[in-house]
C-alpha cells in the first residue's frame, strides 16, 4: 500500500501533460523559409517561451542560414 500512492501520483503526473492539447495557448512560433511555397513552423509555444525561442533563433537560425540557406524568424501569432 505504501508504494501504491507514490506510483499513482507518478502515473498521474506523467499522464496529465499527454492529456492536455499540445498547442493550447500556442501563440509564439519559430518559422523558417525552407524553399517551400509556405514557410514551415518548427516550434509553436506559449508566449512565455518567446524570449527563449528568440535566443535559440540567434544561434540555430544563424547555423540554418549558413549551412542550408534558410531564413528563420520568431513570430507572435495574433489572437
Amino acid at each position: 500500500m505504501r508504494r501504491l500512492v507514490p506510483a499513482t501520483v507518478a502515473v498521474v503526473a506523467l499522464t496529465l501533460p499527454l492529456a492536455l492539447p499540445a498547442g493550447a495557448g500556442a501563440r509564439t512560433q519559430w518559422v523558417c523559409d525552407v524553399g517551400e511555397p509556405e514557410p514551415v513552423v518548427f516550434v509553436s509555444a506559449a508566449d512565455a517561451a518567446y524570449d527563449g525561442i528568440g535566443r535559440a533563433n540567434t544561434k540555430a537560425g544563424v547555423v540554418f542560414g549558413q549551412q542550408f540557406g534558410e531564413s528563420c524568424t520568431v513570430e507572435r501569432v495574433p489572437d
